[in-house]
């Protein structure tokens, strides 16, 4: 699974879905093999985070424990309530710019390595 948040600019998107147009606040889901491709309109900033499907089932279980039976269950939720390949979910700029501050951390962590401990 990969997400792309849309941190400063814009930019045209491009997918089996078509085109769609992406700007800051707005951030992009993608199942995994899902082409995709942009064509930055002037200059844009984003951050990728790529995520382990197992590890998305895991948390999904993990936090609502009481609406499944296994993690399987939350396998098939998953797979019923966000069977779209890409999706964009728009957040606007001030509730993006609450995501910043978290996201620099991880791009801060993932330069450090895997082996970092604070």
């Amino acid at each position: 699974m990969k997400i792309i948040v849309i941190r400063s600019g814009s930019s045209r998107l491009f997918s089996e879905f078509g085109c769609v147009h992406v700007n800051l606040g707005d951030v992009v889901v993608l199942s995994a093999n899902t082409l995709c491709g942009a064509e930055p309109e002037g200059r844009v900033t984003t951050t990728t985070l790529y995520l382990d499907r197992d590890y998305v089932v895991d948390q999904v279980f993990w936090q609502h424990v009481a609406a499944f039976e296994d993690r399987l269950d939350a396998g098939k939720y998953l797979d019923t309530n966000y069977a779209e390949p890409t999706q964009v979910v728009r957040l606007g700029e001030e509730r993006a710019g609450v995501l910043m501050p978290w996201l620099d951390e991880l791009t801060d962590l993932s330069a450090k390595g895997l082996g970092y401990v604070s």
